[in-house]
């Protein structure tokens, strides 16, 4: 692998998929990133196995293709110390790559991208639909926090996604309060549903730039995969019925309240 790239671009796309990464891992190789170099186009993966993060970068010149696993803590220490510059990442020998600049160079090791676990998606059973992004990314914050640690009940862990045909509701409960928030800018030709686990929620909602205007969601019966800009989110889904939330619900309470927002909130 030999290629030409911006330090601050390489940087941005290595700290927006770290997340990723697992502080301590049973798989070492899982504490790197993938680095898939295709063309003019580096493809960079960051895995804990439950949650995968990708992103693809335009390089300023490739002259060989390759593919290596790259020490993630390494790879982000040297970045953060550099000027945005041109930098080149050439695999010198079988077992480290060097990365050079105007005024220096670093040796770095890497391993085999074989060793890397594959990332599998969905399947052919997906379903598949289009999330306006500033819907999806308040959904998840104004739900998040009500999410549980529930470890008898793994659905209360997540967040719930209703789809329907004329609307689509996120919900989360921890037992004690329940919260649903209702957008009619996402609808399906058939009713669909899954539990989103809060840490890739959070990711989402933190990775999603307002300037991201769609997010493309597909999702099977055990993943689901989140697509916007160059960054694609796989994840693992939280596998469990969620209950009955309208049930508990109150349709016919006669008392109501409204009040000033910021006043209540003084």
């Amino acid at each position: 692998m030999k290629l030409i790239i911006s330090s601050s671009e390489l940087l941005k796309g290595v700290m927006a998929v770290s997340k990723a990464i697992p502080a301590k891992s049973a798989l070492p190789i899982l504490e790197n990133f993938l680095f898939d170099l295709k063309g003019n186009v580096l493809e960079i993966t960051a895995s804990d196995s439950e949650l995968t993060l990708k992103t693809s970068i335009e390089v300023e010149n490739t002259a060989e293709e390759g593919r290596i696993a790259v020490p993630a803590k390494h790879m982000m220490d040297l970045l953060k110390e550099l000027p945005d510059q041109p930098l080149t990442i050439n695999t010198s020998t079988e077992s480290s790559f060097v990365c050079s600049w105007a005024s220096g160079e670093s040796t770095l090791p890497y391993f085999p991208a074989e060793d890397y676990p594959a990332i599998t998606g969905t399947d052919e059973t997906a379903v598949s639909l289009q999330f306006p992004a500033q819907s999806l990314t308040e959904g998840i914050a104004s739900t998040i926090y009500a999410t549980a640690d529930d470890e008898i009940r793994p659905a209360m862990n997540g967040i719930f996604f209703d789809i329907d045909l004329n609307a689509t509701t996120l919900v989360a409960s921890d037992s004690h309060k329940l919260i649903c928030y209702t957008t009619t800018d996402v609808n399906a030709s058939e009713k669909a549903s899954f539990i989103l686990h809060k840490k890739p929620a959070g990711i989402l909602k933190s990775t999603i730039g307002k300037d991201i205007e769609t997010v493309e969601i597909s999702f099977d019966a055990k993943t689901a995969e989140f697509r916007f800009g160059n960054t694609t989110v796989i994840c693992r889904l939280v596998v469990g019925k969620y209950p009955k939330y309208r049930d508990v619900i109150p349709q016919n309470n006669s008392n109501i309240l409204r009040i000033n927002r910021s006043l209540l909130l003084n």
